[in-house]
């Protein structure tokens, strides 16, 4: 009985984090539309990894200083596997978020969910 109720309520924890997890990434995902769509108002001549570095910078506040990487970190991320490609804002916006949620509250081992799914039911394709 106490082996059930253990993996019963492992389970139950799976599936809050995995709520959490879904719940971060939405808001996110929301919250850096947001800031895109600002910086391309008031900076209208900023393009591509320019416009991604100021957007990162802006979200990441005081530690702006971290954009730079940020960017580099998610080019080397999705545009050289499986298929070589330019770099997307929904690719920025996926690396950013799994590292604030990685970097925040208790160590993790990774998410339970696909934070990118998430992601790319915000972020439009083509920015």
């Amino acid at each position: 009985m106490r082996s059930l109720r253990k993996l019963l309520d492992g389970g139950a924890q799976r599936v809050l984090v995995a709520h959490a997890e879904r719940s971060y990434a939405k808001q996110a995902s929301a919250q850096l539309l947001e800031l895109y769509r600002r910086e391309r108002r008031e900076h209208p001549d900023l393009t591509g990894r320019g416009l991604y570095q100021s957007v990162v910078a802006r979200r990441l506040g005081n530690e702006s200083h971290r954009a730079g990487e940020i960017i580099r970190r998610a080019e080397e991320s999705f545009t050289d596997w499986p298929v070589e490609r330019a770099l997307k804002f929904r690719h920025v916006v996926h690396y950013l978020i799994f590292d604030e949620y990685m970097r925040v509250g208790q160590a993790r081992e990774g998410t339970k969910i696909n934070m990118g799914a998430v992601v790319a039911r915000i972020i439009p394709e083509e920015i």
